[in-house]
């Protein structure tokens, strides 16, 4: 499978995200967006947006709406994928999602609030019979049971990935309404409440009932960061960066939520802003 290349991939495509593509687009960049969930979701949900320069009293669906417009216009892809990994190599930074393969020469995080391990257990057993991508590691279960917990429709795909590979599958959705799932995956309601183990996962107590699998599969919209780029250090919860947005590992920037407080718009936009002019500095020289 061949590499797709870009000057500057975003993973994010909140406020920070989308301010980090334009900037790019605009100083002739090759540029993509990644995001595996709603674009714009946290700033579509909100009732009213009073806080942001030039838009008194606007909605949060009306605000989100001129973002997605303006990322439109410029032309800017947005892949609908996760990713899952991304380690410098050379002079470009290497990107696995749940579908492809790409390389940019700079990466910026701008995945929101840091998601840390949730679930009793979850982080003693991370690549240890769990894992947060299903086409990235389903093979390595054919023909055994697997449990996955999801917290969005949009991974339905990804899990009837599994439905030609695995045995059986309990499916435990973490939302309300499923859309599109594989008539052979057995839904499961409850609560997920301790993944447990010898040297592997392989039990699931759920608020229904326990389930004894041979894998666990949890896909959220964003892992955690330091599995989406090894290394990568935190200042408490959140990405640390220096005054140029960069992180502790070549070639990586973070913006936004996802690097601390306040969780502002307006502050989003401008460390993206500034994050991709920063990027693309270093990328020039």
């Amino acid at each position: 499978m061949g590499e797709k290349n870009y000057d500057l991939a975003i993973v994010g495509a909140g406020p920070a995200g989308m301010s980090a593509a334009i900037n790019a687009r605009a100083r002739d960049k090759s540029v993509i967006i990644f995001n595996s969930g709603q674009v714009a979701k946290k700033i579509d949900w909100a009732p009213e947006i009073n806080n942001y320069l030039g838009f008194s009293n606007v909605t949060g669906s009306e605000l989100a709406q001129q973002f997605i417009s303006h990322i439109e216009d410029l032309e800017v892809p947005i892949i609908n994928e996760k990713v899952v990994k991304a380690y410098p190599m050379g002079e470009k930074v290497m990107i696995t999602t749940n579908g492809e393969n790409y390389a940019a020469k700079k990466l910026i995080l701008a995945i929101g609030v840091v998601q840390e391990a949730k679930i009793t257990g979850e982080a003693k057993f991370l690549g240890k019979g769990i894992s947060y991508c299903a086409t990235c590691d389903g093979k390595l279960y054919k023909d055994k049971d697997v449990l996955v917990i999801s917290d969005s429709n949009h991974h339905e795909d990804e899990a009837n990935f599994l439905a030609d590979i695995c045995k059986n599958i309990y499916y435990v959705p973490q939302y309300d309404k499923i859309k599109n799932l594989d008539e052979r995956i057995e839904v499961v309601k409850g609560e997920v409440e301790e993944i447990t183990g010898d040297d592997l996962a392989n039990r699931v107590q759920l608020s229904s009932g326990e389930y004894d699998v041979d894998g666990i599969f949890i896909l959220r919209e964003t892992v955690p960061p330091t599995e989406i780029v090894p290394g990568l250090e935190l200042d408490g919860e959140y990405i640390a960066v220096n005054r140029k947005f960069e992180t502790s590992i070549e070639s990586v920037y973070a913006a936004g939520d996802c690097i601390g407080r306040p969780l502002q718009i307006g502050k989003a936009v401008g460390e993206g802003q500034v994050a991709a002019l920063n990027a693309l500095k270093k990328l020039d020289q």
